[in-house]
């Protein structure tokens, strides 16, 4: 099977058309659009992009060629009057290319890598930082007593009796 699009790019507005069902199985169960173009080997996203691209005769013709290419164990081929409602649910608007990504697309998950870098590294230097602070803190005085035991507690001042 051809490679499938990621999710985080996936366009819904082909959901109508490819949850749609075209008929019933010989064995009772419905079949979408998207399982039988998933059944003959095809990236249904990227059909239902393709089809979009075409004027709706030759998408019905494409539709049509596809769909009558499942065994005719699986599905009694549609109607005409099927086809065309199912060309009708494509979005209109949309010209989607499924085949790559574009460059808004390409320049903005560059942009998400170095600032993934960049907080990684600022992270990383935090942690030094404070692990040197605190072994510097926590390190013994030449005298062999920590800081903390040698610096004066503070208090109240003692007069001087002179």
């Amino acid at each position: 099977m051809a490679s499938a699009i990621s999710p985080f790019f996936r366009d819904p507005s082909f959901d109508p058309f490819l949850f749609a069902t075209i008929g019933e199985e010989r064995n009772g169960m419905m079949l979408s659009v998207l399982s039988a173009l998933a059944r003959l080997d095809l990236d249904p996203l990227r059909e239902a992009a393709n089809l979009s691209g075409l004027p709706a005769p030759a998408a019905t013709e494409r539709l049509t060629s596809l769909l009558s290419s499942l065994p005719s164990s699986q599905l009694e081929a549609p109607a005409a009057a099927a086809i065309t409602r199912l060309v009708g649910l494509l979005p209109k608007a949309a010209r989607y290319e499924a085949r790559s990504p574009g460059p808004a697309v390409v320049a903005k998950s560059n942009m998400s890598w170095a600032m993934v870098v960049y907080f990684i590294a600022a992270f990383a230097m935090m942690c030094a930082a404070q692990f040197a602070e605190r072994r510097e803190i926590n390190a013994p005085t030449a005298g062999g007593a920590s800081p903390a035991a040698t610096a004066p507690v503070p208090g109240p001042a003692k007069a001087r009796s002179e």
